[in-house]
């Protein structure tokens, strides 16, 4: 006769459908992004039919004793797809909001950086010419106070030294007024007037405008980045909801100070700058939730392993442990002979 081969139980398919069904919708979400959305689903119920099958056909074979290794072994494979699959669709919808919101602080914090930096290049693109013009304003100062002095008003000597040095740092003589029929006041106030006119044309940086105008753009982008973040901070949903828009956003901005800046400057001494890469445009990708969950979140990477593993492998695993242990070869029926 030949051995009886034992059936599995028909409830062992409600645990495996509602598992299998998990693991097909995740894996499904998990490659949309790779795949897009119809060959993600086609791909998720494929793999998911096969893995079906496999761990049916290996309970099949261990309740009744048969080898299962080689069947594991191909589950295994076949299970890494869906393994990848169920780890990024789950850290993603898990990870989302708080992604978002590590890259908006993150940008705020450069945004400032480059705006600081930014700064303090631009006020020492010409420090020489700043320098001069410092020096002609504090030598102007002390010629006002000079002529309108009441104890000693006048073009004294003092004064005339004073109108020499800020010739020598204009490198250009001043016009000279007569004293005659106005008051010390009045005097000073045209050597002042005379002053300001040469230096405007002596020292002032040809690029004073460009100068001001990139300062201001960093300075207004600075202020509304800064708004735009702290508002979408303040709950979880605005987060969820405008944190792509906003990062990007603030990517732009910082990228468009940077870039402006290190143009107009053309010295990486003075101010070095290197793109900032907006992350968020990862997210969703499965070599972006490995390398962020393993690097950055060790603990919910490690908690989302067993969970996903505990999807595809509960019921095969299960059947590995409960069916085939302690059972018995099946019994044969050996036809007795007859005793002589």
């Amino acid at each position: 006769m030949k051995p009886t081969t034992r059936k599995l139980p028909g409830w062992i398919h409600i645990p495996l459908f509602v598992f299998m069904a998990i693991s097909l919708v995740q894996t499904a979400l998990g490659f949309e992004e790779l795949f897009g959305k119809p060959f993600a689903w086609a791909f998720s119920t494929a793999i998911t039919m096969v893995m079906y099958g496999f761990t049916v056909f290996v309970g099949q074979r261990r309740i009744n004793n048969l080898p299962v290794l080689g069947f594991v072994i191909a589950y295994f494979f076949f299970s890494l797809f869906s393994f990848a699959g169920n780890f990024n669709a789950i850290y993603t919808s898990y990870q989302k909001e708080q992604l978002y919101r590590d890259e908006l602080l993150k940008h705020k914090e450069q945004l400032n950086d480059v705006v600081n930096a930014a700064n303090k290049a631009l006020n020492n693109f010409n420090p020489e010419l700043d320098s001069k013009r410092n020096r002609v304003e504090s030598l102007t100062e002390q010629l006002v106070s000079q002529i309108s002095d009441p104890a000693r008003p006048g073009l004294g000597k003092r004064a005339l030294e004073l109108i020499a040095e800020i010739e020598g740092v204009l490198g250009e003589k001043l016009t000279e007024f007569g004293t005659r029929g106005i008051t010390p006041k009045e005097l000073a106030k045209r050597y002042q007037e005379n002053i300001d006119r040469v230096t405007r044309r002596k020292l002032t940086n040809k690029d004073y405008d460009k100068v001001e105008e990139i300062r201001t753009l960093a300075q207004d982008k600075q202020k509304e980045m800064n708004k735009l973040i702290d508002d979408v901070l303040q709950s979880t949903e605005s987060v969820k909801a405008y944190g792509f828009e906003t990062n990007l956003k603030v990517v732009n901005a910082i990228n468009e100070i940077g870039s402006t800046t290190q143009e107009f400057i053309n010295d990486s001494a003075k101010f070095k700058f290197e793109k900032v890469k907006f992350e968020s445009q990862e997210i969703g990708k499965i070599a972006f939730s490995f390398k962020s969950a393993f690097t950055e979140h060790p603990l919910v990477a490690l908690l989302f392993t067993i969970l996903c593993f505990f999807i595809d492998w509960a019921v095969i695993l299960s059947l590995l442990v409960f069916f085939g242990r302690n059972e018995k070869e099946p019994v044969k029926e050996i036809k007795s002979e007859g005793v002589m």
